[in-house]
């Protein structure tokens, strides 16, 4: 059955309420709030109209909280077009001051200054929102594969001894709801090439992950307990991406 948008008061904050209902052969109720903010409601076929109210107005503290929290991450983590709009971006936990200056040809760069905080990003137009996308993109992109593909060679020994045979690829692109995957089918591993906005524990957590998938391709006990022999410490570095 098709998704249909619908609209709800809350009655304790009064905030008006847009989500997406889907009916489908669940059964429960299910809500969750996607990383653009969007709330989703999948439901029972069956259920009635007044059910999926009661269900809203129950759970209206809790999905305020998460509109709260998905909206801050949103800000704290944008976009790429949004991101090439701003003075200055996230990376590894602190942020870079942007600079943007025209260079010769059809080419752009970009020049980081990690001592100084600055990524200077060489543009043939820099007034071209286009350029300054691509720019930002490119430098992300770069920037990720650097750091993960060391934490990759670090921690793939342990795997290996374990009989896991080494990723067929490793890829880096935009991801809007996940970190990394894991394909079982290809052996090959995909990260978000936003990764770098995020502080270096994070990032290994992630990298650790995806490499426990290869044991466990699920969420299991057992995958968790893979994922604590590696990093003791993974409950507080998966905190990070989730504030």
């Amino acid at each position: 059955m098709a998704v249909t948008e619908r609209t709800l008061r809350l009655p304790v904050s009064g905030q008006k309420l847009t989500y997406e209902l889907e009916r489908k052969s669940v059964k429960n109720i299910n809500m969750r709030v996607r990383a653009d903010g969007k709330v989703h409601l999948s439901v029972p076929r069956q259920t009635s109209d007044a059910k999926i109210t009661a269900f809203l107005t129950d759970h209206e503290a809790w999905l305020l909280n998460a509109l709260k929290k998905t909206a801050a991450r949103a800000e704290a983590h944008p976009d790429t077009e949004t991101l090439a709009g701003r003075d200055i971006v996230p990376y590894l936990g602190g942020v870079l001051r942007v600079v943007c200056v025209p260079c010769e040809g059809r080419t752009g760069r970009f020049e980081l200054d990690r001592q100084a905080g600055t990524l200077t990003l060489h543009l043939p137009d820099p007034q071209d929102s286009g350029w300054r996308m691509s720019a930002v993109e490119t430098f992300e992109k770069a920037q990720t594969r650097m750091l993960v593909m060391p934490l990759l060679k670090q921690h793939f020994p342990y795997f290996a001894q374990r009989g896991v045979a080494p990723p067929s690829d490793v890829r880096f692109r935009v991801m809007t709801s996940r970190f990394g995957s894991c394909s079982s089918g290809t052996h090959a591993l995909t990260f978000n090439a936003k990764l770098c906005e995020y502080p270096p524990a994070f990032i290994e957590y992630v990298v650790v992950h995806e490499l426990c998938h290869f044991l466990h391709p699920d969420h299991s006990d057992a995958f968790w307990a893979e994922v604590g022999r590696v990093l003791p410490d993974w409950r507080e570095r998966e905190k990070i991406g989730k504030k």
